[in-house]
Protein backbone atom coordinates (compact mmCIF):
# COMPACT_ATOMS: atom_id res chain seq x y z
CA UNK A 1 0.00 0.00 0.00
CA UNK A 2 1.42 3.39 -0.96
CA UNK A 3 0.82 6.83 0.45
CA UNK A 4 2.14 10.35 -0.01
CA UNK A 5 3.50 11.51 3.32
CA UNK A 6 4.47 15.07 4.16
CA UNK A 7 3.06 18.57 4.28
CA UNK A 8 3.74 19.34 0.65
CA UNK A 9 2.17 16.26 -0.86
CA UNK A 10 3.06 17.30 -4.38
CA UNK A 11 6.75 16.90 -3.54
CA UNK A 12 6.46 13.99 -1.15
CA UNK A 13 7.84 10.59 -2.12
CA UNK A 14 5.42 7.64 -2.61
CA UNK A 15 6.37 5.01 -0.05
CA UNK A 16 5.25 1.51 0.85
CA UNK A 17 4.15 0.78 4.38
CA UNK A 18 6.76 -1.33 6.13
CA UNK A 19 5.48 -0.86 9.70
CA UNK A 20 2.04 -1.93 10.83
CA UNK A 21 2.95 -2.50 14.47
CA UNK A 22 5.72 -0.64 16.25
CA UNK A 23 7.14 -0.73 19.75
CA UNK A 24 8.49 2.59 21.04
CA UNK A 25 10.60 2.71 24.18
CA UNK A 26 10.83 6.25 25.51
CA UNK A 27 13.59 7.43 27.88
CA UNK A 28 13.14 10.90 29.35
CA UNK A 29 15.79 13.28 30.57
CA UNK A 30 16.42 14.23 34.20
CA UNK A 31 12.75 14.69 35.07
CA UNK A 32 11.00 13.78 38.33
CA UNK A 33 7.46 14.13 36.94
CA UNK A 34 7.15 10.70 35.35
CA UNK A 35 5.42 9.18 32.31
CA UNK A 36 1.98 10.83 32.35
CA UNK A 37 3.59 14.15 31.45
CA UNK A 38 4.90 12.63 28.21
CA UNK A 39 1.70 10.83 27.33
CA UNK A 40 -0.29 14.03 27.79
CA UNK A 41 2.27 15.98 25.75
CA UNK A 42 1.86 13.45 22.93
CA UNK A 43 -1.93 13.56 23.30
CA UNK A 44 -1.93 17.36 22.99
CA UNK A 45 0.72 17.91 20.34
CA UNK A 46 0.12 14.85 18.15
CA UNK A 47 -3.36 15.82 16.90
CA UNK A 48 -2.11 19.39 16.30
CA UNK A 49 0.72 18.10 14.11
CA UNK A 50 -1.77 15.80 12.38
CA UNK A 51 -4.03 18.77 11.62
CA UNK A 52 -1.13 20.68 10.08
CA UNK A 53 0.10 17.73 8.01
CA UNK A 54 -3.18 16.12 6.99
CA UNK A 55 -3.01 12.76 8.77
CA UNK A 56 -4.81 11.45 11.88
CA UNK A 57 -3.37 10.56 15.28
CA UNK A 58 -5.32 8.88 18.09
CA UNK A 59 -3.81 8.39 21.55
CA UNK A 60 -5.26 6.17 24.26
CA UNK A 61 -4.07 4.67 27.52
CA UNK A 62 -3.08 1.06 28.11
CA UNK A 63 -2.57 -1.19 31.10
CA UNK A 64 0.93 -1.19 32.48
CA UNK A 65 3.31 -3.82 31.16
CA UNK A 66 3.88 -6.93 33.26
CA UNK A 67 7.13 -5.40 34.49
CA UNK A 68 5.17 -2.35 35.70
CA UNK A 69 6.27 0.11 33.01
CA UNK A 70 3.70 2.73 31.98
CA UNK A 71 2.30 2.33 28.43
CA UNK A 72 0.03 4.07 25.93
CA UNK A 73 -0.93 3.37 22.33
CA UNK A 74 -1.01 5.54 19.21
CA UNK A 75 -2.96 4.92 16.01
CA UNK A 76 -1.72 6.77 12.93
CA UNK A 77 -3.93 6.91 9.81
CA UNK A 78 -3.33 8.50 6.42
CA UNK A 79 -5.29 7.77 3.24
CA UNK A 80 -6.21 4.24 4.30
CA UNK A 81 -2.78 3.42 5.76
CA UNK A 82 -3.07 2.53 9.47
CA UNK A 83 -0.21 1.97 11.89
CA UNK A 84 -0.39 0.93 15.54
CA UNK A 85 2.41 1.99 17.90
CA UNK A 86 2.77 0.92 21.51
CA UNK A 87 4.75 3.30 23.72
CA UNK A 88 6.47 2.05 26.84
CA UNK A 89 8.08 4.49 29.25
CA UNK A 90 11.47 3.32 30.49
CA UNK A 91 11.33 5.25 33.71
CA UNK A 92 14.04 6.46 36.01
CA UNK A 93 12.00 9.34 37.45
CA UNK A 94 12.02 7.65 40.87
CA UNK A 95 15.83 7.76 40.84
CA UNK A 96 15.68 11.43 39.88
CA UNK A 97 13.29 12.22 42.73
CA UNK A 98 15.49 10.46 45.27
CA UNK A 99 18.58 12.32 44.02
CA UNK A 100 17.07 15.79 44.53
CA UNK A 101 17.58 17.15 48.04
CA UNK A 102 15.85 20.32 49.31
CA UNK A 103 18.77 21.40 51.49
CA UNK A 104 20.53 24.55 50.24
CA UNK A 105 23.72 23.31 51.89
CA UNK A 106 23.54 20.12 49.80
CA UNK A 107 22.83 22.02 46.56
CA UNK A 108 25.75 24.41 47.12
CA UNK A 109 28.17 21.62 47.99
CA UNK A 110 27.04 19.75 44.87
CA UNK A 111 27.47 22.88 42.74
CA UNK A 112 31.04 23.52 43.89
CA UNK A 113 31.95 19.83 43.54
CA UNK A 114 30.49 19.70 40.01
CA UNK A 115 32.24 22.92 38.99
CA UNK A 116 35.56 21.57 40.25
CA UNK A 117 35.14 18.28 38.37
CA UNK A 118 34.48 20.07 35.08
CA UNK A 119 37.34 22.55 35.59
CA UNK A 120 39.98 20.09 36.81
CA UNK A 121 39.21 17.49 34.13
CA UNK A 122 39.53 19.92 31.22
CA UNK A 123 35.93 19.18 30.17
CA UNK A 124 34.94 22.86 30.17
CA UNK A 125 37.75 23.81 27.81
CA UNK A 126 36.91 20.91 25.49
CA UNK A 127 33.18 21.68 25.45
CA UNK A 128 33.92 25.32 24.67
CA UNK A 129 35.75 24.15 21.54
CA UNK A 130 32.75 22.04 20.61
CA UNK A 131 29.73 24.31 21.25
CA UNK A 132 29.62 27.19 23.71
CA UNK A 133 25.80 27.36 24.04
CA UNK A 134 25.12 24.38 26.32
CA UNK A 135 28.27 25.12 28.31
CA UNK A 136 27.02 28.63 29.02
CA UNK A 137 23.59 27.21 29.91
CA UNK A 138 25.30 24.83 32.33
CA UNK A 139 27.51 27.50 33.95
CA UNK A 140 24.80 30.12 34.40
CA UNK A 141 23.23 28.28 37.40
CA UNK A 142 26.63 28.17 39.12
CA UNK A 143 27.25 31.87 38.56
CA UNK A 144 23.75 32.76 39.76
CA UNK A 145 24.15 30.64 42.87
CA UNK A 146 27.44 32.39 43.64
CA UNK A 147 25.65 35.70 43.11
CA UNK A 148 22.89 34.59 45.51
CA UNK A 149 25.53 33.76 48.10
CA UNK A 150 27.34 37.10 47.73
CA UNK A 151 24.05 39.02 47.78
CA UNK A 152 22.80 37.25 50.91
CA UNK A 153 26.16 37.80 52.63
CA UNK A 154 26.02 41.51 51.83
CA UNK A 155 22.48 41.70 53.24
CA UNK A 156 23.61 40.03 56.47
CA UNK A 157 26.75 42.16 56.75
CA UNK A 158 24.79 45.36 56.16
CA UNK A 159 22.21 44.39 58.79
CA UNK A 160 24.94 43.63 61.34
CA UNK A 161 26.89 46.84 60.68
CA UNK A 162 23.71 48.91 60.84
CA UNK A 163 22.81 47.49 64.25
CA UNK A 164 26.33 47.93 65.62
CA UNK A 165 27.22 51.30 64.13
CA UNK A 166 23.92 53.16 64.07
CA UNK A 167 22.07 51.65 67.02
CA UNK A 168 24.94 50.61 69.28
CA UNK A 169 23.77 47.02 69.60
CA UNK A 170 26.45 44.66 71.00
CA UNK A 171 28.47 43.02 68.23
CA UNK A 172 27.54 39.46 69.27
CA UNK A 173 23.82 40.19 68.95
CA UNK A 174 24.46 42.05 65.69
CA UNK A 175 26.33 39.02 64.34
CA UNK A 176 23.39 36.74 65.20
CA UNK A 177 20.95 39.11 63.50
CA UNK A 178 23.27 39.39 60.49
CA UNK A 179 23.43 35.61 60.14
CA UNK A 180 19.66 35.46 60.40
CA UNK A 181 19.30 38.09 57.67
CA UNK A 182 21.71 36.11 55.49
CA UNK A 183 19.64 32.97 56.00
CA UNK A 184 16.40 34.77 55.15
CA UNK A 185 17.95 36.24 52.00
CA UNK A 186 19.13 32.78 50.93
CA UNK A 187 15.72 31.25 51.65
CA UNK A 188 14.08 33.97 49.54
CA UNK A 189 16.01 32.78 46.46
CA UNK A 190 13.66 29.80 46.35
CA UNK A 191 10.93 32.20 45.23
CA UNK A 192 12.67 32.37 41.84
CA UNK A 193 13.13 28.62 41.49
CA UNK A 194 9.85 27.90 39.71
CA UNK A 195 10.73 30.36 36.94
CA UNK A 196 14.51 29.89 36.74
CA UNK A 197 15.00 26.28 37.98
CA UNK A 198 18.55 27.08 39.06
CA UNK A 199 18.76 24.51 41.86
CA UNK A 200 17.09 21.87 39.69
CA UNK A 201 19.66 22.38 36.91
CA UNK A 202 22.49 22.01 39.42
CA UNK A 203 20.98 18.72 40.60
CA UNK A 204 20.76 17.62 36.95
CA UNK A 205 24.40 18.39 36.15
CA UNK A 206 25.62 17.16 39.49
CA UNK A 207 23.95 13.77 39.21
CA UNK A 208 25.94 12.92 36.08
CA UNK A 209 29.17 14.56 37.21
CA UNK A 210 29.46 13.57 40.86
CA UNK A 211 31.16 10.25 39.98
CA UNK A 212 33.24 11.79 37.23
CA UNK A 213 30.86 10.59 34.53
CA UNK A 214 30.41 7.02 35.76
CA UNK A 215 26.84 5.81 36.08
CA UNK A 216 25.64 5.67 39.72
CA UNK A 217 24.81 2.15 40.87
CA UNK A 218 20.99 2.56 40.89
CA UNK A 219 21.02 3.95 37.35
CA UNK A 220 23.40 1.23 36.17
CA UNK A 221 20.98 -1.43 37.46
CA UNK A 222 18.06 0.34 35.78
CA UNK A 223 19.92 0.42 32.44
CA UNK A 224 20.31 -3.35 32.63
CA UNK A 225 16.54 -3.62 33.11
CA UNK A 226 16.00 -1.37 30.10
CA UNK A 227 18.31 -3.61 28.06
CA UNK A 228 16.34 -6.71 29.04
CA UNK A 229 13.06 -5.08 27.98
CA UNK A 230 14.51 -4.07 24.60
CA UNK A 231 15.88 -7.55 23.98
CA UNK A 232 12.59 -9.18 24.93
CA UNK A 233 10.52 -7.10 22.49
CA UNK A 234 12.99 -7.46 19.63
CA UNK A 235 12.98 -11.23 20.15
CA UNK A 236 9.19 -11.43 20.48
CA UNK A 237 8.60 -10.96 16.75
CA UNK A 238 5.41 -9.04 17.54
CA UNK A 239 6.50 -5.79 15.90
CA UNK A 240 7.78 -4.55 12.57
CA UNK A 241 10.08 -2.06 14.29
CA UNK A 242 11.43 -1.49 17.79
CA UNK A 243 12.34 2.18 18.24
CA UNK A 244 14.22 3.49 21.29
CA UNK A 245 13.79 7.25 21.80
CA UNK A 246 15.93 9.26 24.21
CA UNK A 247 15.44 12.97 24.87
CA UNK A 248 17.92 15.32 26.57
CA UNK A 249 20.05 13.37 29.09
CA UNK A 250 17.83 10.40 28.27
CA UNK A 251 19.68 10.26 24.94
CA UNK A 252 22.81 8.82 26.52
CA UNK A 253 20.70 6.39 28.57
CA UNK A 254 18.99 5.18 25.38
CA UNK A 255 22.40 4.60 23.79
CA UNK A 256 23.72 2.74 26.84
CA UNK A 257 20.56 0.61 27.15
CA UNK A 258 20.76 -0.49 23.50
CA UNK A 259 24.50 -1.11 23.79
CA UNK A 260 23.92 -3.32 26.82
CA UNK A 261 21.15 -5.15 25.00
CA UNK A 262 23.63 -5.90 22.21
CA UNK A 263 26.34 -6.92 24.69
CA UNK A 264 24.04 -9.53 26.24
CA UNK A 265 24.23 -11.55 23.03
CA UNK A 266 23.00 -11.62 19.46
CA UNK A 267 19.52 -10.14 19.05
CA UNK A 268 17.49 -12.94 17.52
CA UNK A 269 14.66 -12.23 15.14
CA UNK A 270 14.29 -10.02 12.12
CA UNK A 271 12.70 -7.06 13.93
CA UNK A 272 14.61 -3.87 12.98
CA UNK A 273 15.99 -1.97 15.97
CA UNK A 274 16.42 1.81 15.69
CA UNK A 275 17.53 4.59 18.02
CA UNK A 276 16.35 8.21 17.93
CA UNK A 277 18.16 10.72 20.14
CA UNK A 278 16.70 14.22 20.53
CA UNK A 279 18.36 17.34 21.94
CA UNK A 280 21.34 15.37 23.24
CA UNK A 281 23.94 16.89 25.57
CA UNK A 282 26.02 13.71 25.77
CA UNK A 283 29.35 15.58 25.90
CA UNK A 284 28.42 16.93 29.36
CA UNK A 285 29.02 13.38 30.62
CA UNK A 286 31.17 11.66 27.99
CA UNK A 287 33.94 14.27 28.35
CA UNK A 288 34.40 13.46 32.04
CA UNK A 289 37.32 11.23 33.14
CA UNK A 290 35.33 8.29 34.56
CA UNK A 291 32.80 8.04 31.70
CA UNK A 292 34.58 5.04 30.13
CA UNK A 293 31.39 2.95 30.06
CA UNK A 294 29.46 5.67 28.22
CA UNK A 295 32.26 6.21 25.69
CA UNK A 296 32.38 2.47 25.05
CA UNK A 297 28.59 2.36 24.61
CA UNK A 298 28.74 5.18 22.08
CA UNK A 299 31.44 3.42 20.07
CA UNK A 300 29.56 0.10 20.30
CA UNK A 301 26.40 1.58 18.84
CA UNK A 302 28.25 3.57 16.17
CA UNK A 303 29.87 0.38 14.88
CA UNK A 304 26.73 -1.79 14.99
CA UNK A 305 25.48 -2.41 11.42
CA UNK A 306 22.14 -3.89 12.54
CA UNK A 307 21.00 -0.74 14.36
CA UNK A 308 20.05 2.57 12.72
CA UNK A 309 20.74 5.64 14.86
CA UNK A 310 19.36 9.10 14.05
CA UNK A 311 20.49 12.07 16.15
CA UNK A 312 18.32 15.21 15.91
CA UNK A 313 19.34 18.55 17.43
CA UNK A 314 18.82 22.21 16.58
CA UNK A 315 21.02 25.31 16.92
CA UNK A 316 17.99 27.09 18.40
CA UNK A 317 18.08 24.72 21.38
CA UNK A 318 20.58 26.23 23.80
CA UNK A 319 20.57 23.16 26.06
CA UNK A 320 21.97 20.69 23.51
CA UNK A 321 25.21 20.18 21.61
CA UNK A 322 23.64 20.95 18.26
CA UNK A 323 24.92 19.19 15.14
CA UNK A 324 27.73 17.35 16.88
CA UNK A 325 28.65 13.69 16.51
CA UNK A 326 28.62 12.47 20.14
CA UNK A 327 30.71 9.43 19.20
CA UNK A 328 33.41 11.15 17.16
CA UNK A 329 33.82 13.94 19.71
CA UNK A 330 35.14 11.48 22.30
CA UNK A 331 36.78 8.88 20.03
CA UNK A 332 40.49 8.80 19.26
CA UNK A 333 40.16 8.74 15.49
CA UNK A 334 37.03 10.88 15.27
CA UNK A 335 34.30 9.74 12.90
CA UNK A 336 35.35 6.62 11.04
CA UNK A 337 35.27 6.81 7.21
CA UNK A 338 31.97 5.44 5.96
CA UNK A 339 30.47 5.43 9.45
CA UNK A 340 26.73 4.72 9.44
CA UNK A 341 25.89 5.86 12.96
CA UNK A 342 24.78 8.30 14.04
CA UNK A 343 23.12 10.18 11.20
CA UNK A 344 23.20 13.74 12.55
CA UNK A 345 20.48 16.09 11.26
CA UNK A 346 18.95 19.39 12.31
CA UNK A 347 15.38 20.08 13.39
CA UNK A 348 16.00 23.62 12.05
CA UNK A 349 13.76 25.51 14.47
CA UNK A 350 14.33 28.73 12.52
CA UNK A 351 12.62 27.23 9.48
CA UNK A 352 10.15 24.80 11.05
CA UNK A 353 8.65 26.85 13.87
CA UNK A 354 6.24 29.73 13.34
CA UNK A 355 7.87 33.16 13.69
CA UNK A 356 5.56 34.04 16.57
CA UNK A 357 6.59 30.90 18.45
CA UNK A 358 10.27 31.63 17.93
CA UNK A 359 9.89 35.10 19.42
CA UNK A 360 7.70 33.84 22.27
CA UNK A 361 9.96 30.96 23.30
CA UNK A 362 13.41 32.34 22.40
CA UNK A 363 14.45 32.90 26.02
CA UNK A 364 12.49 30.00 27.49
CA UNK A 365 15.30 27.46 27.48
CA UNK A 366 13.30 24.50 28.73
CA UNK A 367 10.42 25.07 26.29
CA UNK A 368 12.78 25.20 23.32
CA UNK A 369 14.49 22.07 24.60
CA UNK A 370 11.12 20.24 24.48
CA UNK A 371 10.23 21.48 21.00
CA UNK A 372 11.34 18.17 19.45
CA UNK A 373 8.35 16.54 21.14
CA UNK A 374 5.91 19.23 20.00
CA UNK A 375 4.11 20.16 16.79
CA UNK A 376 5.95 22.19 14.14
CA UNK A 377 4.11 24.80 12.09
CA UNK A 378 6.25 24.01 9.01
CA UNK A 379 7.72 20.52 9.50
CA UNK A 380 10.32 19.22 7.11
CA UNK A 381 11.73 15.70 7.27
CA UNK A 382 11.70 15.67 11.08
CA UNK A 383 8.19 15.03 12.36
CA UNK A 384 8.27 13.32 15.74
CA UNK A 385 4.72 12.01 15.44
CA UNK A 386 5.23 10.66 11.93
CA UNK A 387 8.49 8.99 12.97
CA UNK A 388 7.06 7.36 16.11
CA UNK A 389 3.59 6.65 14.78
CA UNK A 390 3.71 6.53 10.97
CA UNK A 391 4.02 3.65 8.49
CA UNK A 392 7.76 3.85 7.83
CA UNK A 393 10.61 2.50 9.91
CA UNK A 394 13.21 5.08 10.93
CA UNK A 395 15.86 3.46 8.71
CA UNK A 396 13.51 3.51 5.73
CA UNK A 397 12.44 7.12 6.25
CA UNK A 398 16.04 8.38 6.44
CA UNK A 399 17.65 5.88 4.07
CA UNK A 400 20.53 7.49 2.24
CA UNK A 401 20.32 10.67 4.30
CA UNK A 402 23.65 12.44 4.74
CA UNK A 403 24.71 14.09 7.96
CA UNK A 404 24.35 17.84 8.24
CA UNK A 405 27.29 19.61 6.54
CA UNK A 406 27.61 21.74 9.71
CA UNK A 407 28.27 18.68 11.88
CA UNK A 408 31.21 18.81 14.30
CA UNK A 409 32.97 15.45 14.26
CA UNK A 410 36.38 16.35 15.66
CA UNK A 411 37.80 14.39 18.64
CA UNK A 412 37.97 17.14 21.28
CA UNK A 413 37.23 15.32 24.54
CA UNK A 414 40.05 15.43 27.13
CA UNK A 415 39.65 11.64 27.43
CA UNK A 416 39.24 9.71 24.17
CA UNK A 417 37.93 6.21 23.57
CA UNK A 418 40.81 4.23 22.02
CA UNK A 419 38.88 2.32 19.34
Amino acid sequence: MEALLGVNRGSAVPVSQDVRRRKVFYVSGFDPLGPRRYRELYRREGPEQARICGYDVFVKGMKSAECGNYRWSVTHEFEGVATESEFEFLGWDDIVRHSIHPSLLYVYSLMFKTLWIYLSSGAIRAMWRLRSGPLVAGLVPAFLMIFYLVFASMVGLSAGLLLTGALGVPWLLSAVVGLGATGLAMASTRLFEEQMMIYFMVNDLGYSAQLGGAYPRPLCARLNEFADRIRAEVASGSYDEVLVVGHSSGAQLAVSAVSRALDKGRLDGATPLSVLTLGQSIAMTSFLPQADALRADLARLADEPTVFWLDVTAPGDGACFALTDPVANCRQNGRHPGAMNPVVVSAAFKHTMAEGELRRYRWRLLRMHFQYLCAFARPRDFDYFLITGGPLALATRFAGRECSPSMHAEPVSPVLHPA
